[in-house]
Protein backbone atom coordinates (compact mmCIF):
# COMPACT_ATOMS: atom_id res chain seq x y z
CA UNK A 1 0.00 0.00 0.00
CA UNK A 2 1.27 3.43 -1.12
CA UNK A 3 2.36 6.08 2.26
CA UNK A 4 0.22 8.55 0.39
CA UNK A 5 -2.98 8.71 -1.41
CA UNK A 6 -4.65 11.50 -3.60
CA UNK A 7 -8.61 12.08 -2.85
CA UNK A 8 -9.62 14.87 -4.86
CA UNK A 9 -8.04 17.98 -6.65
CA UNK A 10 -9.83 21.47 -7.17
CA UNK A 11 -8.03 24.07 -9.58
CA UNK A 12 -7.85 28.33 -8.93
CA UNK A 13 -8.07 28.74 -12.88
CA UNK A 14 -7.59 33.02 -11.83
CA UNK A 15 -4.81 32.44 -9.62
CA UNK A 16 -3.46 29.46 -11.02
CA UNK A 17 -2.84 27.10 -8.25
CA UNK A 18 -4.23 23.45 -8.08
CA UNK A 19 -5.13 22.31 -4.17
CA UNK A 20 -4.26 18.53 -3.93
CA UNK A 21 -6.17 16.77 -1.25
CA UNK A 22 -5.17 13.32 0.31
CA UNK A 23 -4.20 11.31 3.03
CA UNK A 24 -0.84 9.97 4.82
CA UNK A 25 -1.94 6.45 4.82
CA UNK A 26 0.44 5.52 7.24
CA UNK A 27 -0.96 8.18 10.38
CA UNK A 28 -4.44 9.01 8.89
CA UNK A 29 -3.62 12.55 8.50
CA UNK A 30 -5.41 14.57 5.73
CA UNK A 31 -3.22 16.69 3.79
CA UNK A 32 -3.69 19.45 1.56
CA UNK A 33 -0.98 20.88 -0.78
CA UNK A 34 -0.93 24.04 -2.92
CA UNK A 35 0.75 23.81 -6.37
CA UNK A 36 1.35 26.55 -8.66
CA UNK A 37 -0.52 25.52 -12.45
CA UNK A 38 0.49 27.74 -14.96
CA UNK A 39 -1.33 27.21 -18.10
CA UNK A 40 -3.38 24.69 -16.11
CA UNK A 41 -0.48 22.43 -16.02
CA UNK A 42 0.57 21.28 -12.44
CA UNK A 43 4.03 22.44 -11.68
CA UNK A 44 6.33 20.71 -9.30
CA UNK A 45 9.90 22.25 -10.05
CA UNK A 46 9.09 25.28 -7.26
CA UNK A 47 7.89 22.37 -4.36
CA UNK A 48 11.26 19.77 -3.99
CA UNK A 49 12.18 21.04 -0.73
CA UNK A 50 8.66 21.47 0.87
CA UNK A 51 7.00 18.18 0.29
CA UNK A 52 8.41 14.39 1.32
CA UNK A 53 9.84 12.48 -1.65
CA UNK A 54 6.94 9.63 -1.36
CA UNK A 55 4.76 12.60 -1.80
CA UNK A 56 6.44 14.19 -4.34
CA UNK A 57 6.64 10.69 -6.53
CA UNK A 58 3.42 10.22 -6.29
CA UNK A 59 2.37 13.53 -7.87
CA UNK A 60 4.26 13.03 -10.47
CA UNK A 61 3.47 9.76 -11.45
CA UNK A 62 -0.47 11.06 -11.15
CA UNK A 63 0.29 14.46 -12.80
CA UNK A 64 -1.00 12.98 -16.42
CA UNK A 65 -4.08 12.02 -14.78
CA UNK A 66 -4.29 15.14 -12.36
CA UNK A 67 -3.55 17.32 -15.44
CA UNK A 68 -6.56 16.02 -17.65
CA UNK A 69 -8.67 16.37 -14.94
CA UNK A 70 -9.03 12.96 -13.67
CA UNK A 71 -9.31 13.84 -9.65
CA UNK A 72 -10.75 17.08 -10.34
CA UNK A 73 -14.44 17.59 -7.70
CA UNK A 74 -16.56 18.65 -11.28
CA UNK A 75 -16.33 14.18 -11.89
CA UNK A 76 -17.44 13.19 -8.81
CA UNK A 77 -21.10 12.12 -8.93
CA UNK A 78 -23.24 13.07 -5.73
CA UNK A 79 -24.75 9.64 -4.36
CA UNK A 80 -27.03 10.00 -1.24
CA UNK A 81 -27.91 7.49 0.72
CA UNK A 82 -31.24 7.26 1.32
Amino acid sequence: MEKYRIFFVYRIKDLNYIHVHGMNMENKKLFTVLISSPNDEMNLANHHEQLPNELLSLLEEESTRINTGLYDLSHWEPYTYS
